[in-house]
């Protein structure tokens, strides 16, 4: 019986140890995000939710990595990928625009497939004057997130009053605290929050129509996870997964699923 339970012993020690060994040598995927509702926020009870957090949990559990989230700062997205220090760029990524450098965002990462429409917008304080034109920014202070789209939508407008700041929603609160007239801030940002709680005095500007956008996940140029993650978004928009996550965040009607264009 003694021996028994020395081989029962030294055979439980063995599962464990090597169910260590399996858990310290699963890769981990670092994933950079910036506060963002419906994409990446923090809940009531502190946890970080939303459409692109719950995303890129299921597509790289699936992939068999471990996933984690780094908040940073979105003007310094470039050298967080390409040093390492985050392995994608998961926040509401604007894929189909050029920097206020002018150089086109897909000559600095490798995208994704498209995975969600957006569009920038102007929001304002109700009391603040309703603008029909992108010039009449001029002569205004204006808030966005540095870095962002809504930075490369300013960058033309001469005379403008610029306030970078470090996330689109500091941008909404500098409307909010009346430290900036205007900001520039992805729409589906701006339909999730104005006019509600804190923000009920926000609106949307909408007599300035701005042209569509694409979302998509950054990669460092060259990375093996661009192809791994396309393929993962094809099952998952074919399983309805994607349907269900956007109809959970109130995306339905920007949430892509067809990527028969993009496959070609």
């Amino acid at each position: 019986m003694k021996k028994f339970f020395t081989f029962l012993a030294t055979v439980l020690a063995s599962v464990f140890c090597l169910g260590i060994f399996s858990s310290c040598n699963k890769q981990t995927i670092t994933v950079g995000y910036t506060d963002y509702p419906p994409m990446n926020y923090t809940d009531d009870n502190g946890k970080l939710v939303g459409f692109d957090t719950e995303l890129a949990e299921k597509v790289f559990t699936d992939l068999g990595y471990e996933v984690r989230f780094k908040l940073i700062d979105w003007a310094n997205k470039y050298s967080e990928v390409n040093s390492g220090t985050v392995d994608c760029l998961w926040n509401g990524f604007t894929a189909n625009c050029a920097d206020d450098d002018g150089v086109q965002r897909a000559d600095k990462v490798d995208f994704s497939y498209n995975y969600m429409t957006n569009a920038q917008c102007v929001i304002r304080l109700a009391t603040s004057a309703e603008l029909t034109s992108k010039t009449q920014l001029a002569g205004n202070s204006v808030a966005y997130e540095a870095g962002s789209a809504g930075q490369t939508y300013v960058a033309d407008v001469t005379g403008v009053n610029t306030k970078p700041v470090t996330s689109q929603m500091d941008a909404v609160r500098e409307v909010n605290a009346g430290t900036a007239q205007y900001a520039v801030v992805d729409l589906l940002l701006a339909k999730s929050i104005v006019g509600q709680g804190d923000f009920s005095n926000i609106v949307i500007n909408e007599s300035i129509v701005i042209d569509a956008e694409y979302y998509a996940i950054g990669f460092k140029k060259g990375s093996e996870l661009t192809a791994k993650v396309n393929e993962k978004l094809v099952a998952l928009a074919a399983d309805g997964y994607l349907a269900t996550l956007a109809e959970k965040y109130g995306l339905s009607t920007q949430v892509i699923t067809d990527y028969s264009d993009q496959t070609k």
